[in-house]
């Protein structure tokens, strides 16, 4: 079970992933380095049925008209996990890596895609063996790499 937190510690969650590698993707697009204030969006995506809230009483949002949000934690404004629904039945949790307390298990971190690469910023450096894009990879597939 991993455990993670926003910037002041108001917001507390915890999500298994197993034995397994904690796989995750960077996205390059302009929404993703703007949201993050990086270069990348590095994140997770995870079944609500392996993800648990265990503070989350200050959470604020903001929504563009295209659909894109942001969850943010009032007090700190540091970026939180979000919930998303891409059908009926479907649910899952985003999660921003940087958030997670995984310091001396960087070993057991994967990058397993980078997309919007035709987005990316010129002096970034891509140093892996991850599945690149060009732009933002069919949702299905995603999840493919992701699990």
């Amino acid at each position: 079970m991993l455990t993670g937190k926003c910037l002041c510690g108001d917001t507390e969650f915890a999500c298994d992933i197993g034995t397994n590698p904690l796989k995750i993707y960077q996205c390059h697009c302009t929404l993703c380095k703007r949201q993050s204030g990086s270069s990348s969006n590095s994140a997770t995506i995870i079944p609500t049925t392996n993800f648990k809230w265990i503070k989350n009483d200050t959470i604020k949002s903001w929504q563009k008209k295209t659909g894109f949000s942001s969850h943010f934690c009032a007090n700190c404004g540091g970026p939180v996990p979000n919930l998303f629904t891409p059908s009926p039945n479907e649910q899952y949790y985003w999660i921003p890596v940087g958030l997670l307390d995984i310091e001396g298990h960087t070993d057991n971190v994967k990058v397993v895609a980078n997309f919007c690469l035709n987005s990316k910023s010129s002096w970034h450096q891509i140093h892996s063996e991850a599945e690149n894009f060009a732009e933002l990879p069919e949702f299905k597939k995603l999840l493919e790499l992701l699990s």
